[in-house]
């Protein structure tokens, strides 16, 4: 797999933490008590947050010309983690206010994305034979 179709992977995956900002800003608004400025400092705080493990993985995937299954592998378990920590957010209302879930978003991407990236390479050492 060459550069550019791994940078065009990589652009694709991020595609959805910036739906999840605009889709977190949106819901905000409608909500809150927010104007367009704050909105749209929302959106791009939003995307820099969300953004930042896909960041990550798709350099990562760049500079060690990593396969096409390894590439959506690693972003499936980012994915995965962004979906499981807005799911503590979104489905159950936290009493205290603040999102502490949060928290764990970083860390918890980063392993996600390292185990799904290492059993990808694993199966694929495994099956080739």
């Amino acid at each position: 797999m060459d550069t550019n179709n791994r940078l065009t992977l990589s652009a694709k995956y991020f595609v959805l933490p910036v739906l999840f900002a605009l889709i977190v800003a949106t819901y905000v608004m409608v909500t809150g008590q927010h104007n367009q400025a704050s909105w749209l400092g929302l959106v791009i705080s939003g995307v820099l947050f969300y953004g930042a493990p896909y960041l990550l993985q798709g350099g990562l995937m760049l500079q060690f010309k990593a396969s096409s299954r390894v590439i959506h592998a690693g972003f499936i378990g980012i994915t995965l983690a962004l979906l499981w920590i807005a799911s503590l957010w979104l489905l159950p209302a936290d009493p205290s206010g603040l999102p502490i879930q949060w928290l764990g978003y970083w860390p918890l991407a980063m392993v996600m994305g390292l185990v799904f990236c290492g059993g990808q390479m694993l199966l694929t050492k495994l099956f080739a034979q």
